[in-house]
């Protein structure tokens, strides 16, 4: 249990510096390109394509670890005012929502790779699947931890009414 534990917090670490790195790689690239562009008129080829991939797995990779740590945008504002119980209900029947997007979303997006395998971007070369695979890698671990917050919940609430 504690090198699963172990595991999961490198998994978050490696998640949110990969972001981040990923972020550092997009500015670069841009204002790369953009002087390319303005200052001498040579703009490479890649310029739009690669930023848009690495922007694609930065956002989800971003989500993934928010989703972890349970800081996704929420509005609690009328959740607050329900009590202990009928909250907990609310929120689960919120996170079974969450739950079934994320699976649909995974469903549908792996035929989409499937047609994407074959064909290649033609300014990086890079397979289309680099571009449509951060939505099923995304979902696929937003789900398990999605699952996590709502279990946590139902711990939480236990353990709440039991100190009542």
């Amino acid at each position: 249990m504690k090198r699963l534990l172990l595991l999961d917090e490198w998994l978050e670490k490696a998640l949110f510096y990969l972001s981040g790195l990923l972020l550092m790689v997009i500015a670069t690239a841009v204002f790369y390109a953009v002087t390319m562009r303005y200052a001498f008129n040579e703009p490479p080829l890649w310029a739009d394509e690669a930023p848009r991939a690495f922007f694609l797995w930065m956002t989800y990779l971003g989500i993934i670890v928010a989703t972890k740590r349970g800081q996704n945008i929420r509005v609690t504002h009328f959740i607050d005012k329900f009590a202990p119980y009928p909250r907990l209900l609310l929120e689960t029947f919120m996170h079974i929502l969450v739950l079934i997007m994320l699976a649909a979303l995974v469903w549908y997006n792996i035929p989409v790779l499937n047609l994407q395998s074959g064909g290649s971007m033609l300014s990086t070369g890079w397979s289309f699947v680099w571009l449509y695979a951060p939505v099923s890698v995304g979902c696929a671990l937003m789900f398990i931890y999605q699952s996590r917050l709502m279990i946590r919940s139902w711990v939480d609430y236990r353990q709440a009414t039991a100190g009542a």
